[in-house]
């Protein structure tokens, strides 16, 4: 830590010790709840640390701004909700040459567009943030849903479709919006929602509620189940749509190596998940004592990087395959904002809250 950093965390420290812990509280945003984290994962086979997307070609580099979601649609063409409010396609006629690459400003959607997937007939399904669950295509914008059960959506996030056209999707948090993502998972209570919508019926039903920063969302091949990530805990789960199991929840896998953000199944066997970042051993001896979560916030107002310290700094994307087994590994140390992978044929392509391109790696055949 900087001197500077130092002496704002030892002066917020004395104003919180002359000022009395009701007072710490009293400008607190946060109402904790006390919880375990699962323990870490031994960063050993699978799990260690690598930097095999250090090599990734950065596709578009300056023409998107946070690609935070990928999806591909039947050309081969990417496209990718982008923190200006644009969905983004981006095209080329050989995957040997970059110099045949376009950007295109394909759909407005405004706000901050997070989760996407392409539609039955070509269109975009799109969870704007605040907004909700929106149909996107070239000339038209529509809210398919913007609450379930009275509740509007604060931080409508994950999105999938299944062959019949009904779209599943999370809201995170019922209190938090895009901007406060981090004080939602820091406060740690359940406030996410995993949602089903029926095009047939125009209805919103809540399938689960009290999830822990509800995110990502993937169909299973045969459809008869999906998995959904919840950041805040290290774990995705499975839930049954199917089968003598339909309706109910298990887990998928837990103890990951970073926060799970977008999940992507890639028709291959395999679901890809984006993990962002994790805490650091600061950041989970905060997260175990609701009184240090306070005075972590209650520093950051004055010090931001306090919640940087608090985290490790390496993205990466990990392959899971449908027994919920860890089978690869991608990592980029150094880079803390990774929230997708996707994989197409022989490539596994990435995205970021924050980055100002996509990541394309060339793997060959060997998963």
């Amino acid at each position: 830590m900087g001197v500077k950093l130092v002496a704002a965390i030892v002066g917020v420290v004395c104003v919180a010790l002359g000022l009395g812990w009701k007072a710490l509280l009293s400008v607190s945003p946060i109402d904790p709840l006390p919880f375990d984290l699962p323990p870490p994962p031994d960063r050993v086979g699978i799990l260690s640390y690598n930097n095999r997307l250090h090599s990734a070609f950065k596709l578009a580099f300056g023409q998107v701004l946070g690609p935070e979601d990928l999806a591909v649609d039947s050309q081969g063409r990417l496209y990718t909700a982008c923190a200006d409010g644009w969905i983004k396609r981006i095209s080329f006629e050989s995957n040997d040459s970059y110099s045949s690459l376009q950007v295109e400003k394909w759909a407005y959607v405004g706000g901050r567009p997070l989760g996407i997937v392409l539609g039955l007939h070509g269109e975009l399904l799109v969870c704007e943030a605040s907004r909700g669950l929106l149909n996107v295509t070239e000339d038209k914008v529509e809210l398919l849903s913007g609450e379930a059960e009275g509740l509007p959506y604060r931080l409508a996030d994950g999105v999938d479709v299944d062959k019949d056209g009904i779209i599943y999707f999370t809201d995170a948090s019922y209190k938090y919006g895009i901007n406060f993502t981090t004080i939602d998972i820091i406060e740690g209570r359940p406030r996410g929602r995993l949602l089903k919508y029926d095009p047939a019926t125009n209805t919103t039903s809540v399938l689960l509620k009290d999830l822990y920063f509800a995110n990502g969302v993937a169909l299973s091949p045969k459809q008869d189940f999906l998995v959904f990530c919840e950041t805040s805990m290290f774990r995705c789960k499975k839930f049954w749509l199917d089968g003598p199991k339909k309706g109910q929840t298990e887990l998928f896998i837990d103890r990951l190596p970073g926060f799970p953000d977008n999940i992507r199944y890639d028709g291959q066997g395999i679901f890809w998940i984006g993990l962002p970042t994790s805490w650091s051993p600061l950041g989970r001896t905060m997260v175990r004592y609701p009184s240090l979560r306070h005075l972590a916030l209650a520093m950051a107002a004055v010090a931001p990087r306090v919640i940087d310290a608090a985290k490790e700094k390496e993205s990466s994307v990990l392959g899971v395959n449908e027994n919920g087994e860890a089978v690869a590994l991608f990592s980029y140390p150094g880079l803390t904002t990774i929230t997708v992978g996707l994989r197409v044929g022989e490539f596994l392509y990435y995205g970021g809250l924050h980055l100002e391109y996509i990541g394309r790696l060339h793997f060959g055949t060997e998963l």
